[in-house]
């Protein structure tokens, strides 16, 4: 155990004087609260500076405190001795040992210091306090802790590398136990009458018995997969983007996310029914719609969570764009030679496959060619199934050939000479196999397309017949993707749709559409940093050269040579 909680506390932290309101107001969720209050809370705040490296606690702890990092940074490791180790980096900020709202868990992970770093630190008492004083912080510790439970059991394969999770939250659970008795009492109630009308006294009817019996069971059939639909409904605040997945067992299952970028207004709607039972929904408009999750528990908490984190991805990139400027500038002055400028293409010559999982659907994937990448660019084709439809027709045919020639050979065809029935048979076969291959063609021909900096959608046909859209990626405002059906669910095929301005472009049919709008988000996301990163390069090169202007030193033309 780290000797941070026992005899050598001392030893492995420095404690300071408590923050200013001003500091408490950057911090969630101690942005629910007014000046007046932040100032009667702040002699209960403690603040403790540890050293880069410095132990906070390990796994297994018995845990007392809550901690929100005021400076530097933060590493959560869970120890996983199959999987090797796994790392969370926290920054200012964010929090982090949410076990303490619980009078049952342990640690669960590994928390390091990064950096050197302040914390500010509640323990258990100092949270049940806030908690009865003020139910706004109530309320956002639950959703703290919930979002800690949901993340410790769920699986995020759209999650990006450096990528933090905010909130996870599901629909208010009033919804789940609506759905849930509903279909239960309904159907408990339809088969007990059903069943007294059975049971008579004149004699027992079989088919009133089985038919309250299927009542019964469809009612707790209902029930739950009533239940199963509310668990699978999750909305996802992270650092850099706004999520919504919904899926229905057996129907559909869709995701539809927007970069905070991308969002032009946000907005909270509940009734007097969500008011006295705390539910509401979130309303996010976008340039070209609206992105919406209803039912929400704490919907104020979660719309006050949702705008401070807004403004702190904008002061966040400002930061970054003037340290990452400065270090620029700082090399030009110095006389450094300038880094390789950022590119739009990140050119790879060779093409390459991936769905390497094992699972059959990954194997009849790569056997198809579902994803290709080359050049830097990513190439997708409709699902294999889609192919299948194309070619089930003349496929039947060439195997009625097949079948009709077996049958010549052991004299079961009806009285038809060679030169008819062999005839009769290459025509027939030439016919459905060249229809065979122009359906093949044609959707072998049918790509979509994701390149440094556009998406294209290519659909041509077996003749020559060519249509071609494409859009720019730095126009990107929402991604969703949805899998409808039976057959979509299983074989995980469905259409991704991109919003890029006015236009809507649509990836449809295409196999692991999840992956996909984790892809496209990807690329977007490298798009504006690499853009960043030449638009700070120019602007350094602008203000070398006004200095050089300035102090009238000729380096114009000698860094003209350096860079070619």
């Amino acid at each position: 155990m780290c000797n941070f909680h026992h005899f050598g506390y001392t030893y492995c932290m420095n404690h300071s004087n408590t923050p200013t309101s001003t500091v408490l107001k950057r911090i969630f969720p101690f942005t629910l609260l007014n000046e007046s209050d932040l100032r009667m809370i702040l002699p209960q705040i403690e603040t403790v500076d540890l050293s880069s490296g410095g132990c906070i606690y390990k796994t297994g702890d018995v845990p007392d405190s809550l901690y929100f990092i005021l400076s530097g940074g933060v590493r959560l490791i869970i120890r996983d001795p199959d999987q090797g180790d796994m790392e969370t980096t926290l920054s200012t900020g964010d929090h982090f040992g949410a076990e303490v709202l619980s009078s049952t868990d342990y640690r669960l992970n590994d928390a390091v210091c990064s950096s050197d770093t302040r914390l500010l630190r509640l323990n258990r008492d100092e949270l049940d306090g806030l908690s009865k004083t003020y139910p706004a912080i109530r309320k956002a510790l639950r959703l703290i802790y919930r979002t800690h439970k949901h993340w410790n059991h769920l699986v995020l394969p759209w999650l990006g590398e450096d990528e933090k999770v905010l909130l996870i939250s599901r629909r208010h659970p009033l919804f789940l136990f609506l759905r849930v008795g509903v279909f239960g009492v309904t159907g408990l109630v339809g088969s007990g009458i059903l069943l007294s009308l059975a049971i008579a006294p004149t004699g027992i009817s079989t088919g009133l018995l089985i038919f309250a019996l299927f009542i019964f069971l469809l009612g707790a059939f209902l029930a739950i997969w009533a239940g199963l639909e509310w668990t699978n409904d999750y909305f996802f605040i992270t650092g850099e983007r706004v999520l919504v997945q919904k899926k229905m067992v057996g129907f559909y299952d869709s995701r539809q996310e927007s970069p905070y970028s991308a969002i032009l207004s946000t907005g909270l709607e509940s009734t007097i029914w969500g008011r006295a039972f705390g539910f509401g929904a979130i309303h996010m408009r976008t340039y070209t719609g609206d992105l919406t999750f209803k039912r929400l528990p704490f919907p104020e908490v979660i719309y006050d969570l949702l705008e401070f984190q807004r403004y702190r991805s904008v002061r966040e990139t400002q930061q970054q764009d003037r340290a990452e400027i400065r270090d620029t500038l700082q090399e030009r002055i110095q006389g450094k030679s300038a880094t390789k400028r950022a590119s739009l293409k990140d050119l790879k010559p060779e093409m390459s496959s991936t769905y390497t999982n094992g699972s059959l659907l990954d194997l009849l994937a790569r056997f198809y060619g579902l994803r290709r990448e080359r050049s830097g660019s990513v190439i997708y084709r409709t699902h294999w199934w889609k192919l299948l439809g194309k070619t089930i027709l003349p496929a039947l045919l060439l195997i009625g050939v097949v079948v009709f020639l077996v049958l010549r050979w052991i004299g079961l065809t009806p009285s038809l000479t060679d030169t008819q029935a062999y005839g009769a048979a290459l025509i027939v076969a030439l016919v459905s196999w060249c229809w065979w291959l122009y359906q093949y063609i044609d959707w072998h021909n049918d790509i979509y397309i994701i390149t440094p900096d556009q998406l294209v959608d290519v659909n041509r046909t077996p003749l020559g017949k060519e249509e071609r859209r494409s859009a720019p990626i730095k126009n990107i405002q929402t991604v969703q993707f949805k899998r409808k059906g039976i057959i979509g669910l299983v074989l995980n095929f469905g259409t991704v749709r991109i919003q890029i301005g006015n236009e809507e472009l649509t990836f449809d049919n295409v196999y692991d559409p999840a992956a996909i709008q984790a892809e496209v988000f990807s690329y977007f996301k490298k798009y504006n940093q690499r853009i960043h990163k030449v638009e700070q390069e120019k602007l350094a090169d602008w203000i070398k050269t006004y200095d050089e202007i300035r102090h009238g030193r000729p380096g114009t033309s000698q860094n003209q040579d350096k860079n070619g």
